[in-house]
């Protein structure tokens, strides 16, 4: 069952038990996991698979060196490609969705190099819960369980879930 932890400064959601490639996937944590991925990859921030590649000089400045970077080359082996179309909450967790994982978690090692990709989200604050992290730090500032419908297709039965 997903859980709300409500600490200062913000609210922390995560899963009961591990959702993903090989795991107990609770349906309950698997809707929490796929409307978190869902969150996610419609969030910018995380789409650096399209990040710029020029950097950019202030005018009046002058650069010494070029300033355009080689092509993002530097990708790690194991980074999956985004599935197509954006990802089905349903609460069962399939190839979609552990490609939607898989891929999130090559984009969060493009940022923190040494991440897992394991296909895999652990709960909160379990050794290599990084994934459930970077989850949660996608979320805006102040989402609080009343407001999480406001971002997106949140389903009733994943609400009903919340105890606060």
């Amino acid at each position: 069952m997903p859980r709300v932890l409500i600490r200062f400064p913000g609210t922390i959601y995560t899963v009961d038990r591990a959702v993903g490639r090989n795991a107990p996937n609770d349906r309950l944590d698997v809707l929490l996991v796929q409307f978190l991925l869902f969150l996610s990859t419609n969030n910018p921030w995380w789409d650096l698979g399209k990040s710029q590649s020029t950097l950019t000089v202030r005018p009046g400045m002058r650069a010494a060196i070029p300033v355009v970077m080689a092509p993002t080359t530097f990708r790690p082996a194991g980074t999956h490609p985004k599935p197509q179309g954006g990802i089905v909450i349903d609460g069962i967790c399939g190839d979609q969705t552990i490609g939607f994982i898989e891929n999130f978690q090559g984009q969060v090692q493009l940022k923190y190099p040494g991440a897992e990709l394991n296909g895999q989200v652990v709960p909160w604050k379990i050794m290599g819960a990084l994934t459930m992290a970077m989850l949660n730090h996608g979320l805006p500032q102040g989402a609080n369980p009343p407001l999480l419908d406001t971002l997106g297709p949140l389903p009733d039965e994943l609400w009903d879930s919340f105890y606060l």
